[in-house]
């Protein structure tokens, strides 16, 4: 298995994009809190050891030089990525022993602490951990990357690289033309979204001791697909105004004012379709949280992400913007984004991992975003990936009874349903698992 477009564009290396040096600024700013994409636990079935595991990675690497991408800074010379010509595989890819008679809750606490930790820029920005318990038939592999190399488009990539029997596609780019009357428009857009405080569940204004959950939620994709359809929406629509009503009915909203979250929108132009980095802008939605119609909901959302759909150059002129703003600054525009004051929610779309996916020859059967513990952030984050046709979301929660808003988003879909005469077909193939887990 080989990408050529992926080998020719990163031989001789690349800049960091405007969005990756804003990443790594912020990365210095706060050394010890992880700016990372939203991590993967990949349940595997099979028991490949260490070495199998290793000696799997290492041929992907050999195959796929993007991988051995480093961060470069010469005096004088703006920060570059550089294909290192190979990686020191025992830091690349560690084991994380479990005990014996450890728990569903042992290993997801071990995925939160994992996700937890910063990512290293002095060698290749990514980290395989292959989570064993003794005696246990299965194992599970935790990945992570730093979001100072990759944004969620280009970490897929990474997976299917390093796991998959074929490459992710290169990810959708925008070709629009950029305008004067487009670049004000995007100006304007972009001020009036991030005017005014957010509102806030009121579990994330109550006193905390620092307790994140971490829990997950599996449907069928088509089910997504199929309410999209009925409700002249996308499926990124019915992730939000499901999340929107989890949220709503987890925790009431403190105030008048909508709870706001935060959306990546993705910018990427045709030059950048076969290489990594980031390439998005973040912008906010009014998540629907009050019990409406879901016509109602619906229009609310549409409203929001019409200008983000199809090959509109709304994204690529705020882009524009975005790219304008003097690095010095582009930490703090990133930091804002993480204050409650400014959204309560914090949403990823990266959609499911083509798949199938296997480790070492061993296949994976699920596909676990974990949503980054960040200490002091007092956001829900919500992820949506999975593998395959199986959609899962991911939901870290710094505040009590976390473990309701998974099972609460299946009921909103559920809902959907219901209100358009669907009845669902039950979802015979997704992964059965058990409750929350919790780390400080």
């Amino acid at each position: 298995m080989r990408s050529e477009s992926m080998v020719d564009m990163h031989a001789g290396g690349r800049p960091l994009s405007r969005m990756d040096r804003y990443m790594l600024d912020f990365q210095r700013a706060y050394p010890t809190r992880p700016v990372s994409v939203t991590c993967y636990l990949l349940r595997v079935s099979g028991a490949p050891d260490l070495d199998a595991v290793r000696a799997a990675v290492l041929e992907r690497v050999e195959a796929f030089p993007a991988l051995t991408e480093r961060l470069v800074e010469r005096r004088g010379r703006a920060p570059r990525w550089e294909p290192g010509g190979g990686i020191d595989v025992a830091s690349q890819v560690r084991e994380y022993r479990l005990p014996a008679d450890a728990t569903e809750d042992d290993l997801r606490a071990m995925a939160a602490r994992l996700s937890s930790i910063v990512t290293p820029l002095d060698r290749p920005a990514w980290e395989v951990g292959l989570v064993t318990s003794p005696g246990a038939d299965d194992v599970h592999v935790f990945f992570r990357s730093s979001h100072v190399w990759v944004d969620g488009l280009s970490q897929t990539r990474v997976l299917t690289c390093l796991f998959g029997d074929q490459t992710a596609p290169a990810p959708w780019v925008r070709t629009g033309r950029l305008t004067a009357r487009t670049l004000a428009s995007a100006a304007v857009r972009q001020a009036t979204t991030w005017s005014g405080p957010s509102a806030a569940p009121a579990a994330l204004t109550e006193p905390s001791d620092g307790t994140c959950t971490v829990h997950w939620a599996h449907t069928d994709l088509e089910r997504l697909r199929t309410l999209g359809k009925v409700y002249g929406g996308s499926v990124n629509d019915v992730y939000l105004v499901t999340v929107g009503g989890a949220i709503g009915a987890w925790s009431a909203p403190v105030g008048q004012r909508p709870v706001q979250a935060v959306l990546s929108v993705s910018t990427r132009r045709p030059a950048e379709r076969a290489v990594l980095g980031n390439a998005f802008v973040a912008t906010r939605v009014a998540l629907p949280t009050e019990p409406a119609p879901p016509s109602e909901r619906f229009a609310m959302m549409r409203q929001q992400t019409s200008y983000y759909k199809g090959d509109s150059n709304a994204a690529l002129a705020e882009r524009f913007w975005s790219d304008r703003v003097p690095s010095r600054f582009g930490h703090a525009t990133i930091g804002g984004g993480q204050e409650l004051r400014r959204a309560a929610v914090n949403t990823t779309n990266l959609g499911p991992i083509p798949g199938p996916l296997t480790v070492a020859g061993a296949p994976v059967t699920a596909a676990l975003p974990v949503p980054a513990v960040r200490e002091g952030r007092r956001q829900v984050l919500v992820t949506l990936g999975g593998v395959g046709r199986t959609a899962t979301v991911g939901f870290t929660v710094p505040a009590p009874r976390g473990a309701e808003l998974a099972g609460l988003w299946l009921t909103e879909i559920e809902n959907l349903e219901r209100a358009a005469g669907i009845v669902p077909v039950p979802d015979q193939h997704l992964p059965t698992l058990a409750g929350g887990l919790e780390t400080r």
